[in-house]
């Protein structure tokens, strides 16, 4: 799991909002990051790195509620939207592993079912694999990052 990176910058004497305008737009360059590979369905580490890194963003929005408007909520929403499919995507990942580790520790033995087991979990993933794309390829065109960053320190 990725390490979080280092915030600068916090003032912990000045206000919630002062500090939420430095904390939170770290909080959204660390998810993308991430960026350069979520087009590659292999990546599995860089996806789930992402999603800790959305996890992080999302505690980090929650925690500074407060200081914005129902505008703000809304993207908040969608992070928590992407955090869950990306949740998803890995737990699928997951049980994959532990499927073909299964079979392959026991190569002597009929396993019936596993194969379709395993074939079956790869469809949901490459399913929710394909969700996310869309949704980030559709928020990426609708400028998402830079409107929330706006949001974040108006």
């Amino acid at each position: 799991m990725a390490k979080p990176l280092t915030l600068t910058g916090v003032k912990p004497k000045e206000d919630f909002h002062t500090n939420a305008r430095i904390i939170l737009p770290q909080k959204v360059e660390e998810v993308y990051m991430w960026e350069n590979f979520i087009h590659d369905p292999e990546r599995s580490e860089e996806l789930h790195n992402m999603r800790i890194s959305i996890k992080r963003l999302r505690y980090s929005m929650e925690f500074f509620t407060i200081n914005y408007n129902e505008k703000f909520t809304k993207y908040l929403d969608t992070i928590i939207d992407l955090q869950d499919i990306l949740g998803d995507i890995h737990d699928n990942d997951v049980v994959i592993d532990v499927l073909t580790n299964y079979k392959s520790d026991r190569q002597h033995l009929t396993i019936p079912g596993i194969d379709s087991l395993i074939s079956r979990v790869k469809t949901n993933r490459d399913s929710d694999y394909n969700e996310f794309l869309l949704k980030w390829d559709k928020l990426s065109q609708k400028n998402f990052k830079e409107n929330l960053l706006a949001i974040i320190v108006s």
